[in-house]
């Protein structure tokens, strides 16, 4: 458990001393404008255990790989822990593709691969823009989470969903599905990433390329 400081207007309220990181990545501080300890993830919860004005003293609790630590000294096979299911790349890149979508493009709300069908679907939530610039950033949401899983994850296609691009409805409402072929093919050319892409505005009820 460690105590440091930390910018009280980043952080929400959970419970009675639990709070969580609201912006998408917050510094820690040695103390209140003190040296620089690291950097914390939106949604990592904090005990609090302090306050000097609008700085919070808190504690996290977390895991680190021990080998990476000075001193460390790595258990005998005979009384090491049973080892957990290992992390899926997926699931260990996941805060790179939340910062993906909360520093430009959005709310994020999800991200999953559906193996059988060779889909990654990633999720997030807009306010009123146009059309096209959604589909812009739609289209550098898929090329930023490609470059971000290259090597690690395998899928055929990148599937994302949003609320319409007026600000209404659902996140689940608007879709756009592009093979991973097509987005090494044609880059960031948005005329033939775009002709290439399948567009639904109903939850996938219809497409317009079918229409």
């Amino acid at each position: 458990m460690l105590a440091f400081a930390l910018g009280a207007v980043a952080a929400k309220k959970r419970l009675d001393q639990l709070l969580a990181i609201e912006a998408s990545v917050e510094n820690f501080r040695a103390e209140p404008n003190g040296a620089k300890l690291g950097t914390l993830l939106k949604g990592t919860e904090i005990e609090q255990i302090g306050e000097d004005g609008e700085w919070v003293r808190f504690r996290v609790e977390g895991w680190i790989w021990g080998p990476s630590l000075e001193g460390y000294e790595e258990q005998e096979e005979a009384v090491r822990a049973v080892a957990d299911e290992p992390i899926s790349p997926l699931q260990d890149e996941l805060p790179r593709l939340k910062k993906l979508v909360n520093d430009k493009y959005g709310r994020f709300y999800g991200v999953d691969l559906d193996g059988d069908l060779g889909r990654l679907r990633l999720r997030f939530r807009v306010r009123d823009i146009d059309r096209e610039v959604l589909e812009r950033r739609v289209l550098s949401v898929q090329r930023g989470a490609v470059d971000i899983l290259a090597g690690a994850v395998d899928f055929d296609e990148v599937r994302i969903e949003t609320n319409r691009p007026d600000g209404s409805g659902e996140v689940g409402l608007f879709i756009a599905a592009t093979s991973a072929a097509d987005l090494a093919r044609y880059g960031d050319e948005f005329a033939s990433w775009r002709a290439q892409t399948r567009f639904s505005t109903d939850g996938g009820e219809t497409w317009e390329e079918e229409e």
